[in-house]
């Protein structure tokens, strides 16, 4: 039996040359290590429904979290109480008007927030994402809500 000694031609360190390359290609391509640049913001957003006096138990300098996710979200900073306003039905004119509902309160809460923005998205520790529109559910130390951000201040 005769011993066969295998030989390259062209032809096969090309395709050698080939497949390394797109294998280089690849693993550089989908092995990116982004650099995320921090900011710091401030957004507001509004607690709705909450009985009076709410306002009184959220303090400037507390940490407020996700209460659905337990994200951190940031540190208030300011905190303001309006009179809670519903739209109602007028049943004398038939109009919907906005009426003031006794005993309740509007909060509107702004939080200063360390952030990393990528193309779409600002995202407070790379896990909460702020969005103005965006319905949040908070807690705090001994208190908790539910609303919408309303603006946000880069």
């Amino acid at each position: 039996m005769e011993k066969r000694k295998r030989k390259f031609n062209v032809f096969d360190l090309v395709i050698i040359v080939v497949v390394f390359a797109v294998a280089i290609v690849g693993y550089k391509y989908l092995h990116k290590e982004t650099v995320a640049e921090t900011k710091t913001i401030r957004y507001t957003f509004e607690l709705i429904d909450n009985y009076e006096g709410f306002s009184e138990l959220i303090n400037v300098g507390d940490d407020i979290t996700d209460n659905v996710k337990n994200y951190y979200m940031g540190k208030v900073v300011e905190v303001k109480a309006e009179p809670y306003k519903r739209l109602v039905n007028d049943v004398q004119t038939g109009a919907v008007r906005e009426a003031v509902m006794p005993t309740r309160e509007r909060d509107i809460i702004t939080v200063e927030a360390n952030v990393t923005e990528s193309a779409s998205d600002l995202k407070v520790n790379g896990y909460y994402t702020v969005k103005v529109g965006l319905e949040v559910a908070i807690k705090g130390n001994g208190y908790a809500g539910r609303g919408y951000i309303l603006d946000i201040e880069r």
